[in-house]
């Protein structure tokens, strides 16, 4: 068994997880599309676009009061110690979770007319 320190788990997870990543970014594009070229919603369930908003946009406040405020930072770094690349991962994660709010609320906005 490998250890939890080995370059190959490290490369692993970072070939996963942008797997993952690039898969969940895209993987709301085309009911977007789709919807905008049929000008209709059908099919399309509000209830997961509200689901979705509020998932959206509680990571969206998470990821900013981690990557804007010293002071949930210092906790973050007491209790977990500290990561140089930290910052750069919160920004891309804010960046992230700001898109998708944002796309949540274009399709809940594009539901309601």
């Amino acid at each position: 068994m490998a250890s939890w320190n080995s370059l190959s788990l490290d490369v692993t997870y970072q070939i996963f997880g942008w797997i993952a990543f690039v898969a969940w970014s895209i993987s709301f594009y085309p009911q977007a599309i789709l919807n905008f070229r049929r000008k209709s919603v059908v099919g399309l369930n509000f209830d997961f676009l509200v689901l979705n908003i509020t998932k959206h946009s509680s990571y969206l406040i998470y990821n900013a009061a981690l990557f804007f405020s010293p002071a949930t930072r210092r906790q973050y770094r007491e209790k977990y110690g500290w990561d140089e690349d930290l910052l750069f991962w919160l920004g891309s994660f804010l960046i992230f979770s700001f898109g998708w709010a944002c796309l949540d609320k274009f399709l809940i906005y594009y539901c309601i007319l």
